[in-house]
């Protein structure tokens, strides 16, 4: 029994000590070793460091009055605290900076504007803001749009439902179109030579052109292509560029020989698209020779020479203007008021107007006259040909024999040393309206062609009813052989 005893509680032990020992001995072979392990040499570690760009002093020159636009009512996907770097190239350079945010209408701001930049727009231009783009860049405005990759903003698909991105190419295109410049939606690339990241593309081959001159290297991060009928490459791609739409390093669109272009220039050198916005940003503007690329765009957004037209009403004026009455024309308590609100619209300007006898020098002047033939009105009006000899009706260029009543002519006449714009009507009643509607900047009554306006004021010859209130015609009574 007790023998019996003795074999259970070894069978016990051996029970739970044997699975111990066979654990052990698999687990924890021999005498445990502590092998050195190396470490890494972080005293001599390398790490990528962007090139940064040399500081270059800047030559700039004074061009006080020049205002650059830059687009906020499109939805923008940027802040303007994220490019203060390039506003303060614009400012250092004497221009004024204003951000649209549709109020006042761009159709004003374009009138005194010397540069309208976009930025990574979302929203699509109308028909209306082309069309007035188009006529800013033909008069010597310059037209920048900045595109990006990385912008853009996502919405569902109306069908399946799934979140889609819908990129900043679509509405900057829609601009763009009428220079033919077009963004592709895509990005560049670059797995050989890139800063840190294969987007962060090295760029080393430029046009020959200003915005280019002095550049080695810039850096962009993230880029669009570019393509431009007809234009001119100022940024380009080399063989180890690739588009991310085809993986090659040839353009998904036409032009510049089918080479990958990050930035262009239009034909007629009036507007410029860059596939990127990123680099105007600290600390990215550092990089490279990115800092002398702002710069030299900041330059470009000042280099146009802006022709004003008739239609850029009230800024039409650079100095003083002076009131000039010509002919057998008085000043009459009817022009007065006119005059005055005139007067408060150039204000609006800077420009003050002062009555004159005559002509001043080195002053702009608004002339007043009739459609009436004379020395006086001759010497203005000469470089328009006017027909002003028949009674009946004016002969005017562009525009062929027009009658006299109600039909007002207003005649802009730039020049270097001084402006002039005349004012004139058939009758001296009609002219009060004709100066009202100048200053209302309410140029829907008229036709204008270059820089002669005819504007309809009135019927049968006069704007008013010259009858005194109470003296209407009445009736009166017919003499009988009564009597």
């Amino acid at each position: 029994m007790n023998t019996l005893k003795r074999y259970q509680i070894w069978i016990a032990l051996a029970v739970l000590v044997l699975p111990i020992l066979a654990r052990g001995l698999w687990f924890y072979r021999g005498i445990p070793s502590h092998p050195k392990i190396q470490a890494p040499d972080y005293a001599g570690a390398s790490i990528p460091q962007p090139p940064i760009s040399t500081a270059v002093p800047e030559t700039t020159s004074t061009l006080s009055g020049k205002v650059v636009v830059l687009d906020y009512s499109h939805i923008n996907l940027y802040d303007p605290s994220d490019i203060q770097a390039f506003v303060s190239a614009l400012t250092r350079r004497g221009a004024r900076v204003e951000f649209d945010n549709g109020y006042p209408y761009l159709f004003d701001r374009l009138k005194y504007a010397s540069a309208y930049i976009v930025i990574s727009p979302t929203t699509t231009f109308s028909a209306d803001e082309v069309t007035l783009v188009g006529q800013f860049a033909q008069r010597g405005g310059r037209l920048i749009v900045f595109a990006d990759p990385t912008h853009g903003i996502y919405d569902s698909d109306y069908i399946s439902g799934n979140i889609v991105m819908i990129s900043d190419v679509n509405a900057a295109n829609t601009l763009l179109e009428s220079f033919g410049i077009t963004f592709a939606n895509d990005y560049l690339y670059n797995l050989v030579e890139n800063e840190g990241n294969f987007r962060n593309v090295l760029f080393t081959r430029f046009g020959e052109e200003a915005l280019t001159q002095g550049l080695g290297q810039v850096a962009l991060y993230g880029a669009h292509s570019v393509s431009a009928e007809n234009g001119k490459a100022l940024i380009a791609g080399d063989e180890s560029t690739f588009s991310s739409l085809t993986d090659s390093s040839k353009s998904p669109l036409s032009g510049f020989g089918q080479e990958l272009v990050a930035a262009a220039l239009s034909a007629d050198g009036s507007a410029l698209a860059i596939g990127d916005s990123t680099f105007l940003m600290p600390p990215y503007n550092q990089v490279a020779d990115n800092g002398l690329l702002v710069g030299a765009i900041a330059d470009f957004a000042l280099s146009g020479t802006r022709t004003h037209t008739l239609a850029d009403f009230p800024y039409l004026f650079a100095r003083q203007a002076n009131l000039l009455i010509v002919g057998d024309l008085q000043m009459t308590a009817d022009l007065l008021a006119p005059v005055a609100s005139l007067q408060s619209a150039l204000q609006w300007t800077n420009t003050s107007l002062l009555v004159a006898p005559k002509t001043v020098s080195g002053s702009d002047t608004i002339v007043l006259g009739l459609l009436t033939p004379s020395d006086d009105l001759d010497r203005y009006t000469n470089t328009f040909d006017l027909g002003l000899e028949d009674s009946a009706s004016i002969t005017i260029p562009g525009f062929g024999q027009i009658g006299r009543p109600g039909i007002g002519l207003m005649l802009y006449k730039p020049g270097v040393v001084s402006n002039t714009l005349i004012l004139l009507t058939d009758l001296p009643e009609d002219l009060p309206m004709l100066i009202s509607l100048l200053a209302s900047g309410d140029m829907s009554a008229c036709v204008i062609q270059n820089n002669i306006g005819v504007c309809s004021i009135g019927y049968s010859g006069s704007t008013y009813d010259t009858t005194p209130p109470g003296e209407e015609l009445q009736p009166t009574e017919t003499s009988t052989p009564s009597g």
